[in-house]
């Protein structure tokens, strides 16, 4: 998983995308090697997409990475939204994911009390805002993949567990945002937000050949929002092979079957079941 730009809604008028690669056996991992001496002849090795003053990277990026997706098992998930609408939503996604009692936002900073690793702090409102818009939207994503899986094959379980290799959030590991995410994230499951668990697993110096990739299809996907374009077919749920993105505004949101920016959880707590 990776971003573009930080995921900190300061400015209401940014636009955030956030980017999931996710697979049963991991198969994005390999693909740094693959991608690597297609784009970058001499390195042979994955570059930054901000970093990059080169047009032929970002060429190379848009015509090699869709062909690598369409014959992969890989499922593509991406989602931009507006700065304010993620300060507006966190009042209603804390409610719709019965964090009520955990997050008591007081202005410009946000106590983090009683969830499962039992560590207290504070964050500041609009780092919080992001991350639990970005752990509301993973948790659907979870749900909406889950539901292919067991559609396309009736062998799956009734739980499917998820590893989340995030790449570092602003302020490092051990920072606010990086702390509340792994503490959501590992709390998930217990708040009835999806069926299995999700597993946060960081990497402490140059994060992994997944993420890398990750962070050029975010900035791929943040250059088609600003020019109006679409570099890969969109999707109307998630499949592999393809990309499924959610572009969410205080306007609208492009996906038709929601009605407003913020969805609405179903409860999966296996103890309800």
């Amino acid at each position: 998983m990776d971003h573009s730009p930080q995921e900190i809604p300061n400015d209401r008028k940014v636009w955030h995308t956030s980017v999931l690669l996710a697979s049963v056996s991991a198969e994005q991992w390999g693909w740094g090697e693959t991608l690597g001496p297609l784009l970058s002849p001499q390195s042979k090795s994955l570059q930054k997409w901000a970093g990059r003053s080169a047009d032929r990277y970002r060429r190379e990026f848009r015509r090699q990475f869709p062909r690598i997706l369409e014959n992969s098992s890989v499922f593509g998930l991406a989602l931009s939204v507006e700065g304010g609408t993620v300060m507006d939503s966190l009042p209603a996604l804390i409610g719709q994911m019965a964090l009520d009692r955990n997050l008591r936002v007081s202005g410009r900073e946000t106590a983090v009390v009683g969830l499962a690793s039992g560590q207290e702090f504070t964050i500041s409102t609009v780092q919080a805002a992001y991350t639990i818009y970005l752990t509301h939207y993973i948790c659907r994503m979870h749900a909406l993949i889950f539901e292919t899986m067991q559609e396309n094959d009736g062998a799956w379980s009734g739980f499917c567990d998820w590893q989340i290799s995030p790449d570092n959030f602003p302020g490092g590991v051990n920072g606010p945002m990086a702390t509340l995410f792994s503490i959501v994230a590992n709390s998930a499951a217990s708040l009835g937000l999806v069926r299995g668990n999700l597993r946060v697993l960081t990497h402490y110096l140059r994060g992994d050949a997944g993420t890398d990739v990750c962070d050029n299809l975010a900035g791929m996907l943040k250059d088609d929002l600003v020019h109006g374009s679409s570099t890969l077919p969109r999707l109307e749920r998630p499949r592999t092979g393809g990309l499924y993105w959610e572009i969410h505004s205080r306007k609208k949101v492009s996906r038709p079957d929601e009605a407003d920016h913020v969805a609405n959880f179903t409860s999966h707590n296996s103890s309800q079941e």
